[in-house]
């Protein structure tokens, strides 16, 4: 190595001597000449050759970064005449004392390739404190051509730089530069060495006030965020670099360092992320404070941070800074009415804009806003209300051209096509005689004042729920039934001629036949309306003794037999039967009868025929046993009036004026008025006819 005065060889790549030149050798003052001897004992000058001019090749201009002495490298391979340059340019940055912006291009025969950089610097004492020396980062800036604008970007190797690069890795987006102590080999830095340790501190303080140096110079952006040690996992507290990680992550905690969406920055704990753009047009800074009941002002973090673009990123600000991400699923469950009475029409409308692409907020019964009941209907009265009532029926309408006592949205909300869009989706329309019902007709008969409803309003209501059954609106009937069928609306009287209303599901049609099943039980409501038979047929109102749900009252043995022989128990789960209404009265009445006991015996048969021919009816009911051993387990049992049915002597003979127990008979005797039904036989016990047959040879 000659430079100037100085003349030595290096030996065992780290140990100078001074050399004399060489008779002949020109050098100028301003120049370092290299001469590489091919003397290598075990490499032979070809291949000594072939390993430097490659190196020289590959050198690259980013090895002049943090040199503050050489500014240009040339280099020349004879024979062949190929040739290269590497050289650096350095200017300050006016107004910034501690950076300076340095261009670095390397020249192949005709080609550059040109890197700028912004280089941060912060001055050390030495351990005797004798001098200072100097730590460095380098960030690289990537200039966009067509807008001439600069950002800095993200390198994809970052070892640590000793004035030239080492071979270690500090797995950061940037470099980093200083007087390290190395192994002789400069391909280790002993992480446990004192000096080592402080000079690590000591650039962790300037990467953070290098950020606060970047956000003036208007280049803290995203893609800076990520070429900061953000990947958690690179950075265990046992590695040399985690002061740097860790220095990072306090500045962004505390410091305005994060940019937001309107162009700032803030610190990690008053921002949030956003998943989807929509949700940052509908909230701005005031109303994510009110939403978060936040005294502090909270700001959207940048669009630019996604899960798709910057996972390891949005991950870091997630895990590392806990930034919470609002999605729409979470700002759904915050909503309230408080937050909803403070925002304007024209919010209500972009809100409405933008859960017509949230489909699943609000579509279906389990949604967040449907299981919160979220009052985000605004009313033209400016009150607030969920969309629907429990049982279904909507709580408000969309405004008809006409004026309307309904409760309507909003008309300068409504009118708004895709809010309006957005309504009707929802499932809201322009009121009918459906909703007239559902909303003003049968919540009169659920007040204290309904038994005082006079007998023309009470006809008219009649008329119109008649008229709404009829309609061709197949869903507009199937919201008055399903309302109807829960709501006392129907004039009903019982034997003794008291009048009520009454649900149709606990009501009877007043048939002749079913007047003398009942006979005077006082419990018993017959339906007292003149028009509407088949209707309130389907709604309820029975022509025969319906089956009710009881309780069970199966003995100890009964249920140890249902189980069987493998069919342990651990725990009783439920027993439930099924009794016919009035059953046991009739049937006492039935024993007592004597000139009319076959007539009450029909009666009886012919509406146990009647359950067995209704649609969909393929068995009688049936108790249930359920109980629990290893699994839930089940089995059925004969219900309560079968046995009552059984055990008494209730039906005729043709042949006598007698009453028979159901198993003394064969189907022969039972009189001709008596149909024949082969599962009601079965079921009561009655024999099944003889048939004779001649041999046959």
């Amino acid at each position: 190595v000659h430079s100037g005065d100085e003349h030595f060889v290096i030996k065992r790549y780290i140990r100078p001597e001074v050399k004399v030149p060489s008779p002949g050798l020109s050098i100028s003052h301003d120049e370092t000449v290299f001469i590489f001897p091919f003397n290598h004992k075990d490499l032979p000058e070809n291949l000594a050759f072939d390993l430097i001019s490659r190196k020289l090749r590959e050198l690259g201009p980013r090895v002049l970064l943090f040199l503050r002495r050489i500014d240009e490298i040339g280099w020349s391979i004879e024979p062949g005449g190929e040739e290269g340059q590497y050289i650096k340019e350095s200017s300050t940055v006016d107004g910034y004392n501690i950076a300076r912006r340095v261009t670095v291009i390397g020249q192949k025969n005709t080609q550059d390739k040109e890197e700028n950089w912004l280089v941060f610097e912060r001055p050390v004492k030495t351990p005797n404190g004798g001098c200072e020396v100097q730590v460095e980062v380098g960030f690289w800036i990537e200039t966009n051509i067509a807008g001439k604008t600069d950002s800095i970007v993200r390198i994809d190797q970052s070892p640590l730089v000793v004035y030239f690069p080492t071979e270690k890795d500090t797995r950061l987006g940037f470099l980093l530069q200083g007087p390290y102590r190395t192994t002789p080999a400069r391909d280790n830095i002993p992480e446990d060495d004192g000096w080592n340790k402080k000079l690590i501190t000591e650039t962790a303080e300037l990467v953070a006030e290098s950020l606060r140096q970047l956000k003036e110079m208007g280049l803290l952006s995203v893609s800076l965020l990520e070429a900061l040690p953000i990947r958690m996992e690179d950075f265990p507290e046992s590695i040399m670099f985690y002061p740097i990680f860790s220095r990072v992550q306090k500045a962004l905690l505390s410091e305005e360092l994060l940019p937001t969406n309107d162009g700032r920055f803030s610190a990690a704990r008053t921002t949030k992320l956003v998943r989807g753009s929509g949700l940052m047009k509908i909230l701005n800074q005031e109303q994510l404070g009110a939403l978060f009941q936040s005294d502090d002002e909270i700001k959207w973090l940048s669009d630019e941070i996604t899960q798709d673009r910057t996972p390891d990123l949005r991950s870091y600000l997630m895990k590392e800074l806990n930034v919470e991400e609002v999605s729409p699923e979470s700002f759904a469950s915050r909503l309230s009415k408080a937050f909803l009475v403070e925002q304007t029409d024209e919010w209500f409308i972009e809100f409405y804009k933008f859960l017509l692409g949230q489909e699943a907020l609000w579509r279906y019964p389990s949604s967040t806003l449907r299981r919160n009941r979220t009052p985000i209907l605004r009313l033209e009265d400016g009150k607030h209300t969920v969309p629907f009532k429990l049982g279904g029926s909507p709580n408000a309408f969309l405004p008809p051209p006409e004026t309307t006592d309904f409760p309507v949205v909003k008309r300068e909300i409504a009118c708004n096509e895709p809010a309006k869009i957005f309504l009707g989706r929802l499932g809201l329309s322009e009121p009918d005689i459906f909703d007239d019902i559902i909303l003003k007709v049968l919540p009169k008969y659920t007040g204290p004042d309904a038994s005082e409803i006079p007998n023309h309003v009470h006809a008219d209501d009649i008329r119109k729920i008649l008229r709404a059954l009829a309609s061709d609106s197949a869903s507009g009937k199937g919201k008055v039934k399903q309302a109807a069928k829960c709501t006392k609306f129907l004039r009903a009287v019982d034997q003794n001629g008291r009048t009520s209303f009454q649900k149709p599901s606990d009501m009877y049609f007043p048939t002749e036949k079913l007047k003398d099943y009942f006979g005077e039980n006082a419990a018993v409501w017959f339906l007292d309306e003149p028009e509407g038979h088949e209707e309130w047929g389907e709604l309820g109102v029975e022509d025969k003794p319906r089956f009710k749900k009881i309780g069970g009252s199966l003995t100890w043995e009964e249920k140890s037999s249902l189980r069987g022989p493998y069919g342990g128990r651990t725990c009783h789960i439920e027993e439930s039967d099924d009794a016919l209404d009035g059953l046991e009265n009739f049937v006492s009445r039935l024993l007592k009868e004597k000139e009319q006991f076959e007539r009450f015996a029909l009666i009886l048969w012919n509406f146990l025929l009647l359950h067995q021919k209704e649609p969909f009816s393929y068995q009688f009911p049936k108790g249930n046993y359920r109980w629990f051993y290893y699994k839930e387990r089940s089995a059925t049992f004969d219900a309560r009036w079968v046995k009552q049915l059984r055990c008494h002597p209730w039906l005729p003979k043709n042949s006598d004026d007698v009453r028979h127990l159901p198993n003394g008979l064969f189907t022969v005797d039972l009189p001709d008025s008596f149909d024949r039904d082969d599962k009601l036989v079965d079921l009561l016990g009655i024999k099944k006819d003889v048939v004779a047959t001649d041999d046959v040879a």
